[in-house]
């Protein structure tokens, strides 16, 4: 029984999907000539190695606890590595992620060819090698995974305080929002119950001020300069 998938190991291998035509004996020996069958394969590239293994895509790669059932169940290495397989079942390009080398301030375009040359394509699988495969890169290859390393955590800590900063921008907005709507919620209000004297007749605001004030406005007024008596007359205005 194969031991399941490291999650973390897995992070760092390059795996890639393609057909391969491999040949077919017993079609070949009836036939008279060489028969090939189409075989979808999985080509495993290790950081630090220059081996590459070549599996069926179908083949087994390990043992998984189904977590339903609890049942041992068989995974594939066309299921282990599921996101590059449907990009191949796609014809799309069969992407990696992680932070490309190009990206890696510290290392020369001469270092980065090395580091492709030993299956490394992205910081995270520099910062990850280690063992025999870390001395593949030569004296300096420990400093190289310190500084892989490094460089992931410094990002990590500029992304937190972009994404803090960004945080407190949106709040300051938020507040300037919520103060201009306190600003102008007293003209809102009253905006609102000056409409209550849009449908009074001159008779009715009359009324209206003698009722609230105990006298009537005097001498022949404009229905503007009436609706005003009316607004200082309110109760709540007056309070």
């Amino acid at each position: 029984m194969q031991l399941a998938s490291n999650k973390s190991s897995d992070a760092t291998i390059v795996a890639v999907f393609r057909q391969m035509a491999v040949k077919n004996d017993a079609k070949t020996a009836e036939a008279g000539r060489l028969i090939c069958d189409d075989w979808e394969v999985c080509e495993l590239r290790y950081p630090g190695s220059k081996n590459v293994g070549v599996y069926p895509a179908t083949a087994m790669s390990h043992w998984e606890t189904d977590p339903t059932t609890g049942e041992q169940v068989i995974v594939t290495y066309a299921e282990r590595f599921r996101h590059q397989y449907q990009q191949f079942r796609a014809h799309a390009q069969q992407t990696k992620e992680g932070t490309p080398l190009t990206f890696v301030p510290f290392l020369t375009e001469a270092r980065r060819a090395e580091l492709r040359a030993l299956n490394i394509y992205t910081v995270e699988a520099l910062a990850a090698i280690d063992g025999a495969e870390l001395k593949n890169l030569g004296h300096n290859g420990r400093d190289l995974k310190n500084q892989a390393a490094e460089f992931i955590k410094e990002s990590s800590i500029n992304s937190t305080n972009t994404r803090i900063i960004a945080e407190l921008e949106a709040l300051r907005a938020r507040n300037a929002i919520l103060e201009e709507d306190l600003a102008n919620k007293p003209k809102l209000l009253d905006d609102k119950a000056d409409g209550e004297f849009d449908g009074m007749r001159l008779e009715q605001l009359r009324d209206y001020i003698a009722t609230n004030t105990g006298q009537a406005p005097h001498g022949s007024n404009t229905r503007k300069t009436l609706v005003r008596m009316a607004q200082e007359a309110r109760p709540n205005k007056a309070a």
